[in-house]
């Protein structure tokens, strides 16, 4: 009743405009709105009612991948040397080599439709961790601030246990020293930062727990003198030093990491290899899916101009899939331990 009412009366008014009456009159001696009138005019006037209309989900739509494109994506994420990533990281590779050309929105919404998606990772059991509030250090670039822990590892027995020094610079996210080693020892943790700050220079600050290997006064004396600030994690609070766990955690879930492993040489070599990976090859979600080194080595920028002269090729050749001008991801921000609007491990 109210369609046909809503005909009848746009009607009338077609009539008196017709007649000469102007629209805004015709529309107040009706009683609509004249923005109803226009609508309805125009609607009534092209609109034409199909007898068999096609159900949305089977039209055909401009802008979806080929049968092709979503076979390529299938067959990346299905392949054997990526059985061990994820999707986001199966993405931005195959991405930065070419081998795609979809937004990372669509790789995943292939990638669930055909059932690829979730955390690939080991799950760790137990409750929810508690969020904790932790010493403000910011980094604002590379060398401002590193960060360091350690760790245990796992060995044929369980007695033993190795000890996994490790110290990245927070900015970067790049591991700028690390050791394996049978005990924890204050003059080994004293050796790898001299050898560090060898190599890469010292940082304004260096933060760790409070463990007695970074509060022994032989470090913090090494530290003064190459004038490294030191922080430290408040007493049992252990998200106080939120990116060398993060990057624990990521060490001891990665997928090809023994749960034992043979010996100390066995380890070493296992966590070199890792480093290498994750350095050279992955793509960390808080640093715009560029790697560790080319932060640390300041090539972030030239590789983010390359993203975005192929996003706008692949724009240029498809602009019916895009909404709007893609834009590469942005180069990393600063970040920090709980600095308020920073970004945290990423």
């Amino acid at each position: 009743m109210a369609r046909a009412q809503s005909v009848v009366l746009t009607d009338i008014v077609t009539e008196l405009t017709e007649a000469g009456m102007s629209v805004t009159r015709g529309c107040a001696l009706v009683g609509i709105a004249r923005s109803s009138y226009y609508r309805r005019a125009h609607h009534y006037r092209h609109y034409r009612p199909v007898t068999d209309p096609i159900p949305q989900r089977q039209r055909q739509q401009p802008a979806a991948l080929s049968p092709a494109e979503k076979a390529t994506i299938v067959a990346l994420i299905l392949a054997e040397e990526n059985a061990d990533q994820s999707v986001c990281q199966i993405y931005w590779r195959s991405f930065d080599d070419g081998l795609v050309d979809c937004s990372e929105v669509t790789f995943y919404r292939v990638a669930r439709a055909e059932k690829l998606t979730g955390d690939r990772r080991r799950s760790r059991t137990g409750g929810p961790s508690t969020p904790r509030c932790a010493p403000v250090v910011e980094a604002i670039d590379v060398g401002d601030l590193w960060s360091w822990d350690i760790t245990t590892l796992k060995g044929p027995r369980t007695q033993d246990q190795f000890r996994l020094y490790l110290a990245i610079d927070v900015y970067s996210r790049f591991p700028v020293a690390w050791r394996i080693e049978y005990h924890e020892d204050k003059a080994k943790a004293v050796e790898m930062f001299t050898e560090a700050f060898t190599a890469f220079g010292a940082p304004g600050v260096l933060h760790a727990d409070n463990g007695a290997s970074m509060r022994s006064g032989l470090l913090l004396d090494a530290l003064a003198a190459a004038g490294v600030v030191s922080s430290f994690s408040r007493p049992r609070v252990s998200d106080d030093n939120p990116f060398s766990e993060s990057l624990f955690k990521t060490i001891k879930y990665d997928l090809t990491c023994p749960d034992r492993f043979d010996d100390i040489d066995h380890a070493r070599r296992w966590t070199e290899d890792f480093m290498n990976r994750y350095a050279l090859e992955h793509r960390h979600a808080g640093l715009g899916r560029y790697t560790p080194v080319s932060v640390f080595l300041g090539s972030a920028a030239e590789e983010h101009r390359r993203r975005q002269e192929r996003l706008n090729r692949i724009h240029e050749k498809y602009p019916h899939r895009f909404r709007r001008r893609p834009a590469a991801p942005a180069l990393p921000q600063p970040t920090g331990i709980n600095t308020p609007d920073l970004s945290q491990t990423g």
